[in-house]
């Protein structure tokens, strides 16, 4: 049961910055969160990912002395671990999951994540947001869900859109399975396409998409979803070219990307704009301006002012002890 209405929380320090933190697999999740040291926001990222040393990760915290958290992935988080912490946390469900609405057989990869999802800890969370509003009957099983949004793209991997000079080169960013490999098999070997394969830091990444124009989204599975690559590609500049999207948040195939639906639809694309990459450059330009819905300096300042809001007027469900404010 929540609590009557009023945080429970101290407000943060009227006049000093907001001290955000964020915890997840840096590998994945810096790309997606705020990178600020200013007069309204300063932020720490810090790294964890299931399996790593809880102790340490709350020690950082600890360090750290944030007025809020965002947690990607809370179900990764062991069950108490977070439940004294006397601040806001958000949790981000980033995880595709079996829809209730789908009908028919449920995925195996999907009912896994699902398993792994069941596992959040209430305590560890004040409020959750999942990346795709179809999974959300599923996961208010397990906890309401507040609300649901695309995965933020980090200010730093934004880029203008460029004329292509000379040969445009493709990129793919995720890992191997048997359904991606069958999209790409073609493209791999008739065209210079660079598929990495493992997690990248975020420097990385930004010296690939410098040196990168055409780029691929395909599913994990045979399942649909959104991977928040496609923003972060489009935020990039890249041309996108992509399996069916679900849901779409408000991107439209032909307009922002290139949709394609079997293997040899994806060669054709690709081949038409490695060839002709002029023909491709207002959809480049559209899917570009579409990205600036999810920048990370507008995403995350709005959330974290609804999320105190929310909080003060009703209130959570975590049993806080509030202590010593954190520092300013």
């Amino acid at each position: 049961m929540a609590r009557p209405a009023g945080s429970p929380y101290p407000a943060p320090p009227e006049g000093a910055p907001l001290r955000l933190a964020f915890v997840g697999q840096q590998t994945y999740f810096r790309a997606c969160a705020l990178d600020e040291d200013s007069a309204r926001i300063r932020t720490a990222f810090i790294d964890y990912r299931d399996g790593r040393d809880p102790d340490l990760m709350r020690a950082q915290l600890a360090a750290f002395a944030p007025h809020a958290v965002v947690v990607f992935r809370p179900e990764t988080v062991p069950a108490g671990l977070l439940a004294d912490l006397a601040v806001p946390i958000l949790g981000f469900l980033t995880e595709p999951i079996s829809r209730e609405s789908s009908g028919g057989a449920l995925h195996w990869d999907l009912e896994e994540r699902r398993r792994a999802m069941a596992k959040l800890d209430r305590a560890n969370v004040d409020r959750l947001i999942s990346f795709d509003p179809l999974i959300v009957q599923t996961v208010d099983e397990v906890m309401d869900v507040w609300r649901s949004l695309p995965i933020p793209v980090a200010d730093r991997l934004y880029r203008p859109v460029q004329r292509v000079n000379g040969t445009p080169r493709m990129l793919f960013v995720g890992r191997s399975t048997v359904h991606r490999e069958r999209f790409l098999i073609d493209v791999k070997h008739r065209f210079d396409c660079l598929h990495v394969a493992f997690g990248i830091q975020v420097e990385e990444l930004e010296e690939l998409l410098d040196a990168h124009q055409i780029t691929f989204n395909i599913h994990n599975e045979p399942y649909p979803s959104f991977e928040n690559r496609v923003l972060l590609h489009l935020a990039a500049g890249h041309l996108v070219i992509s399996e069916p999207l679900s849901p779409t948040h408000g991107l439209e195939p032909g307009f922002d990307f290139v949709q394609v639906s079997h293997p040899e639809d994806l060669l054709a694309v690709a081949t038409e704009a490695r060839a002709f990459p002029d023909a491709f450059h207002r959809i480049r330009v559209r899917g570009r301006q579409k990205a600036e819905l999810v920048r990370a300096s507008r995403v995350w300042p709005a959330l974290m002012r609804d999320l105190l809001a929310d909080l003060q007027a009703f209130g959570t469900h975590r049993e806080v002890a509030v202590s010593v404010p954190a520092r300013a």
